[in-house]
């Protein structure tokens, strides 16, 4: 074989035209080629997760493995970070930013959730400066970018970047570079799409970014941290074999990615506009489902264009995860942990003074002044409580403020969509699917930390 035509030209002038003409004759269109690696690898990676793939409820399966891994509780939080990061193969990939007080263990959580995709699936990052967003030249189309600590996210550059990814999947920065003719302008792109996950110790983010991600607060429940207690004083097995849940996610993104939703116009139809914010929240739901079918693609339908056709089990499954999130986002719901503070000032101001400080909430809630500190600032950000301390630098008092709403389920439950989109006359029984996010966990919840006292008892908490 010849390396290219001028190597085939100087062996032999002469029979250069014919040699040549034979040789594109015979030669394979790169397309195919590229084709048929890709399917080798493919049936490879199929090879290898073969039995993953067939599981009727993989996402339980990842949860109990990032269990495996040692990360204690925070079921629906560890379910939320997977189907983000499955969400990257799709077009416009879920956002989330993880929360909790310092040493709440959400760097640990979102680690280990990570172990479970091969390193070509993300890109990670401790640190950077506010720019490196976008003048980094690492690949980041169907990537996930993870900041620890919101890396490089404190000023107003850093905030716009990642804003112009979180409404974008995609960096698009403009700006003035001085040159030997003058000032120019000049653009750089950062081609997606990408999605980000963010930890952060801060209650909220800038709120232009809140309102484009998932917000998964971690639990600072006193049950929490005694469990993390037992995990790390029982120490943990040997790690899982992770060979078959990187090898999925290599052949999910060899093959086809393109859901169809065909209930979509039944939940258009059930979910009650009541909020100008149920349409961002209305293409999340739209886009977990999309991604919880994909994962479940081995298992799945397809339609005449060949897209895999997502079922009632997928909404299912995402419902229980998003209600807490879409519900509490419109007012419609309370956490359990917004619940509890505000009446522990409740119990204080009766019982003692008009207010209550930060000091005298975590000695009612028994909770650190850290964790109090960030449960009343939350339920203040959200009207339940106000601070009646006016002098700045001066510690906070706090006293009841608007009351508290009953709450209101957002999403239809299954039987309903089913009904709707079936045409049935009656509802068919539904299992309690949700019981698997749900039971013996007390863990972070999107936007909420997930309470749940007993089996099937869904509260969520902030």
């Amino acid at each position: 074989p010849y390396k290219d035509p001028s190597e085939l030209h100087c062996d032999d002038p002469a029979q250069f035209s014919d040699r040549w003409r034979s040789a594109l004759a015979a030669a394979v269109p790169l397309s195919e080629w590229l084709a048929a690696e890709a399917q080798e690898e493919a049936d490879a990676a199929w090879a290898a997760c073969q039995d993953l793939a067939r599981e009727p409820d993989i996402l339980t399966r990842a949860a109990e493995t990032v269990a495996a891994l040692g990360v204690a509780g925070e079921r629906p939080a560890v379910m939320l970070v997977f189907l983000a990061m499955v969400s990257r193969l799709l077009e416009r990939p879920v956002n989330v930013a993880v929360k909790g007080p310092s040493s709440s263990g959400k760097s640990y959580l979102v680690e280990q959730s990570l172990r479970l995709f091969p390193d070509a699936a993300y890109y990670a990052l401790t640190a950077m400066s506010e720019r490196a967003l976008a003048y980094s030249e690492e690949p980041i189309s169907h990537r996930m970018l993870v900041l620890y600590e919101a890396a490089g996210q404190s000023g107003d550059m850093g905030s716009y970047l990642m804003r112009s990814l979180l409404s974008e999947g995609r960096i698009r920065y403009e700006f003035v570079e001085k040159t030997k003719d003058g000032m120019r302008a000049r653009t750089i792109e950062r081609e997606g799409p990408a999605g980000l996950i963010v930890t952060t110790t801060k209650a909220s983010l800038h709120p232009e970014n809140e309102t484009r991600m998932v917000s998964i607060t971690v639990s600072d429940a006193k049950e929490q941290t005694r469990d993390i207690f037992h995990a790390l004083a029982n120490g943990r097995p040997a790690d899982p074999d992770l060979a078959p849940w990187h090898a999925l996610q290599t052949w999910l993104a060899l093959g086809e990615r393109r859901v169809a939703v065909p209930f979509a116009g039944a939940l258009a139809q059930l979910v009650p506009p009541m909020a100008v914010r149920l349409r961002r929240d209305f293409g999340l739901l739209l886009t977990l489902i999309r991604t919880h079918a994909l994962l479940h693609r081995a298992s799945r339908e397809c339609d005449p264009t060949g897209a895999i056709l997502a079922t009632l089990d997928d909404y299912e499954t995402v419902r229980v995860l998003l209600e807490p999130l879409i519900a509490a986002g419109v007012e419609a719901t309370v956490s359990t942990t917004i619940r509890e503070t505000v009446a522990a000032v409740a119990n204080l101001c009766l019982t003692k003074e008009d207010t209550a400080s930060r000091a005298a909430i975590a000695r009612e809630l028994r909770l650190d002044k850290s964790a109090a500190s960030r449960r009343a600032i939350v339920a203040k950000d959200r009207g339940y409580l106000v601070n009646r301390e006016d002098k700045r630098g001066q510690p906070a008092k706090y006293a009841l403020g608007e009351p508290l709403p009953e709450d209101a389920p957002i999403l239809p439950d299954r039987c309903s969509v089913a009904v709707l989109f079936e045409g049935q006359d009656a509802p068919p029984p539904c299992a309690d699917n949700g019981s698997k996010a749900n039971a013996d966990d007390s863990s972070g919840g999107a936007s909420f930390m997930y309470d749940v006292g007993e089996p099937g008892d869904d509260r969520w908490t902030a």
